[in-house]
Order: structure tokens, then sequence, then C-alpha cells
């Protein structure tokens, strides 16, 4: 890590183990996919990433009630997402069974024929 994007991030938040503990935590953010908060023209580390974002003041401190309802709410859209893409993987099969029994109105095409009742 570089030590003067540290140095930047220490003026702008000065307690150390705070800033640490912040730069960590968007640091996994940011591994997850969450979108960059500032624009960088170089490709750096993820923590340098959170720590510029600390710097110019797009990243703050949250108490741990805040944290704790992001975490719920992050929680409940991920919960939706996947719903929402098992209920399209149903459909999906559900619209293939139908296609299949549309295109084979006679029966199992492997016999060859209709079937009788």
């Amino acid at each position: 890590m570089k030590l003067r994007t540290m140095e930047i991030a220490l003026k702008a938040h000065p307690n150390r183990f705070q800033l640490t503990m912040m730069a960590v935590a968007r640091a996994k953010e940011l591994n997850e996919g969450d979108l960059a908060l500032v624009h960088i023209e170089e490709q750096v580390k993820p923590v340098v990433l959170a720590l510029r974002e600390i710097a110019v003041g797009v990243v703050v401190p949250a108490s741990h009630e805040e944290m704790k309802r992001i975490r719920e709410a992050k929680r409940v859209v991920k919960d939706r997402a996947l719903r929402i893409a098992e209920e399209e993987g149903l459909q999906a099969e559900e619209d293939s069974d139908d296609s299949y029994a549309s295109a084979h109105p006679n029966g199992d095409p492997s016999k060859g024929g209709s079937q009788e009742s």
C-alpha cells in the first residue's frame, strides 16, 4: 500500500484503528462487487481504493446500529434477488415442459406414433 494514500486518509480520519476497520470493510465490499465511489486512472488494490474513498470523504464512519441496518438491507436485497432468480428458473422449466408437450401432442416421440387410450 502506498504510504502517501495512508497519510492522506489519516488527515481525513485521524483515528488509525477506526480508519483501518473502515478500509477493511470497504475493501471487502469492493471485492464483493460494489462500484468504486471515486474515479481512478490506474488499477489499484481494493484497500488502496477504500483509503482514497475515505480520504475524499465519500466513505464515512457509521455507528454500529447503522451498519446493522445496512447489513440487514443487503441481506433482504440478496434474498429477494435469489428468490426472483429461482422463480425465473422454475418458469423457464415450466415453459420448456410446455413446449415439449406442444411439440409432441401424441405422446412420446421415441415410441414412433400416437398413444392409444
